[in-house]
């Protein structure tokens, strides 16, 4: 077996940080799924028929503004709520 040099090494290092880092957020980034019930129903309705995701978040901000349910503290602020939380299986309604 031949030797490492201390180049293949340095490369060998980085790619093991890089592959421990990308893993440390592994499974994180999904927020809570959105609720299969009355108040949510716009936006299954809205996805059912075809409508996009961007179209379909911005009924997201019509309750989930500063207002009316405002989002946690710590929420990102990002108007993309569908790419972090996930519709239920509409199919048991």
């Amino acid at each position: 077996m031949k030797k490492l040099s201390g180049r293949d090494a340095l490369c060998l290092a980085a790619a093991l940080i890089l592959i421990g880092f990308l893993s440390l957020g592994f499974g994180r980034g999904k927020g809570k799924q959105v609720p299969l019930d009355d108040r949510h129903r716009a936006t299954y309705e809205a996805i059912k028929s075809g409508r996009d995701r961007t179209s379909t978040e911005l009924l997201c901000a019509t309750c989930h503004g500063k207002s009316s349910i405002p989002l946690p503290k710590d929420h990102p602020p990002k108007d993309e709520c569908l790419l972090c939380h996930l519709l239920a299986e509409a199919d048991s309604r």
